[in-house]
């Protein structure tokens, strides 16, 4: 399996707000929280957040 980064990865959250893997860091466009752990890892990490962040999408 090739770990070479293609783009962003998008999670919708249960509020609404969509949690957003890029290739340094991971964000919440809901609640602000960020992650930047190794990228396997920002994308377990974005999936787990997008389920419970009850945040509602920034305007």
């Amino acid at each position: 399996m090739s770990s070479y980064f293609t783009g962003p990865i998008r999670y919708r959250s249960e509020g609404g707000a969509i949690v957003i893997v890029e290739n340094l860091y991971a964000e919440c466009a809901g609640c602000g929280a960020e992650n930047y752990s190794d990228y396997s890892n920002r994308r377990k990490w974005a999936e787990k957040h997008a389920e419970k962040c009850r945040a509602l999408p920034r305007r």
